[in-house]
């Protein structure tokens, strides 16, 4: 069950929806955004309508929270996005991890992503636990 460290910002879900919706993602899932086929849209989406935040957040992560005995809903009210995402193994020096910063580039196009796609949300640091990074899709 892996376990991350990110700095970043929530993203509700319905604010997910109606982008992909908007954006024609025909091959994004915006209940899971840790898809490989909906990251790949989601990326490409974000490099064509803001290039030039882009350029500063060349690590963009989207980052799933679950709980895999939680089985009354498919997905959480939001997902993460993270300009840094550090994967917690057995332990971690969390000052060691933030110490690395955010250049000043990154913060400020971050701040514009997020003013842009969740707009309100918080910009911070979250541990975020993972229950299923795979999902199964029968063919």
């Amino acid at each position: 069950m892996p376990t991350y460290l990110l700095h970043g910002f929530r993203w509700p879900r319905h604010l997910i929806r109606i982008h992909i919706i908007l954006q024609k993602l025909d091959d994004a899932a915006a209940e899971w955004l840790m898809a490989p086929a909906t990251t790949a849209a989601m990326t490409e989406n974000f490099e064509e309508l803001y290039p030039d935040l882009m350029t500063a957040l060349p690590d963009l992560r989207f980052i799933e929270q679950y709980d895999i005995r939680e089985t009354s809903s498919k997905s959480q009210p939001y997902a993460y996005v993270a300009d840094m995402c550090h994967e917690v193994d057995l332990g971690i020096d969390i000052d060691e991890v933030r110490g690395k910063g955010v250049s000043n580039d990154a913060w400020a196009a971050l701040m514009e992503l997020r003013d842009k796609i969740a707009p309100g949300e918080k910009v911070a640091w979250f541990v975020v636990v993972c229950g299923d990074t795979e999902r199964f899709a029968p063919p």
